[in-house]
């Protein structure tokens, strides 16, 4: 079941026409529960390293080269940099792996690939395929970039989560289904009971003229003689109550998701309060060390031990996630230049004016009020 199609089909009902059986496989509304909480968590932290720049240092300076371009601009021909480190991140959050391939220069994502790995030797990649192709060639782990996201912790609280919130989400929708179908009473006389075509009749009555009356919207319902129909129940499709207690328990299982990822449930719920300290704990925790761990696998396969002794590394650039207001910012970014800590081009880029192109923005100052501490005495 889509989780689109779930949802639609719990807030989408027509009066009377409700079919409870629909809302008792377990199995489906557990699938349904951690999609949906993992597509909300899991956009969430693709959207934000997706935002980072990846910067290049070559022998500890920083560069841009054909390396920053398709880290981030073009990674291939098919995909922008936004969009390659979004399916990144998903597929690694998603399924606990993800593999990069280089070809031509060009890096491409594996939709599907087979894994054989060795004690002694390098793990292989085989059967690696993209867009409907397969590649012929038997990849080696020195060969591609492959990240590896196991954590059993994150495994059973996840799964120990949907089976709750699917457990609990059974009787809340049989709360709603109940709530919102047409209930009555059938009166049927003596006199109908005792006739020759009872049964005959009270067959064709319930299957029939029945399912018609409450399977529409406008309907009328015909009746034999001996037989009145009243109705004690609205059928206003589900008390608020019903629908909040739906709402509430797939928020909570939402919730509780990312706080397995390590991801501030304020941040997904949409409220302003406490979002400050929110993004500390959401950049510290949760996508730092993610960023690291790319950087450091890519880092790896791009350079050399000893290039990478050297200073040559590949990172993100998180600093640049939270917006910085520059009005609000001008006094923190004075003392920032002031103290040599960044040139005024780079002050710039925080802030996303671009770059002066004059020699003068790109020196670093100190004010004369800094001093050696070895000079006091």
């Amino acid at each position: 079941m889509k989780i689109i199609d779930w949802f639609r089909n719990i807030f989408s009902r027509k009066s009377g026409v409700i079919d409870v059986s629909e809302y008792r496989h377990d199995t489906e509304n557990q699938i349904a529960v951690q999609t949906f909480a993992l597509s909300v968590v899991v956009g969430l932290i693709a959207e934000v390293v997706s935002g980072c720049e990846v910067k290049t240092y070559r022998n500890g300076a920083e560069y841009c080269g054909l390396e920053w371009y398709s880290l981030n601009v073009r990674p291939n021909v098919n995909q922008n940099a936004v969009d390659f480190w979004k399916e990144i991140v998903s597929r690694l959050l998603w399924y606990h792996e993800v593999l990069v391939i280089d070809v031509n220069g060009q890096k491409i994502i594996a939709e599907d690939f087979q894994k054989t790995e060795y004690a002694l030797y390098g793990t292989k990649f085989s059967g690696v395929t993209r867009s409907g192709y397969t590649f012929r060639e038997t990849f080696d782990i020195s060969s591609v970039y492959y990240l590896n996201y196991s954590s059993l912790d994150v495994s059973a609280v996840l799964d120990s989560i949907s089976g709750l919130y699917a457990n609990l989400l059974k009787s809340a929708e049989n709360k709603y289904v109940k709530s919102a179908g047409e209930k009555g009473i059938l009166n049927i006389s003596a006199v109908a009971q005792g006739s020759n075509k009872f049964e005959e009749q009270f067959k064709h009555l319930m299957t029939d003229y029945f399912k018609s009356y409450f399977g529409n919207t406008n309907a009328v319902l015909p009746l034999f003689d001996g037989y009145s129909y009243s109705k004690i129940s609205d059928g206003a499709g589900g008390r608020s109550s019903e629908i909040s207690d739906v709402k509430t328990l797939v928020d909570e299982a939402v919730s509780r998701t990312a706080q397995a990822f390590k991801v501030p449930s304020v941040l997904i719920g949409g409220n302003v309060a406490g979002t400050e300290n929110a993004y500390e704990l959401f950049l510290s925790d949760c996508i730092d060390p993610l960023c690291r761990m790319i950087s450091q696998e890519f880092t790896g396969k791009q350079f050399t031990p000893q290039e990478a002794i050297d200073g040559c590394s590949l990172k993100f650039d998180t600093s640049t996630i939270r917006h910085a207001d520059i009005l609000t910012s001008a006094t923190n970014v004075e003392k920032l230049i002031s103290s040599g800590v960044v040139s005024p081009n780079e002050a710039r880029k925080i802030f996303g004016i671009a770059p002066v192109r004059e020699e003068w923005a790109d020196r670093y100052y100190i004010t004369k009020n800094f001093e050696r501490s070895d000079n006091l005495g």
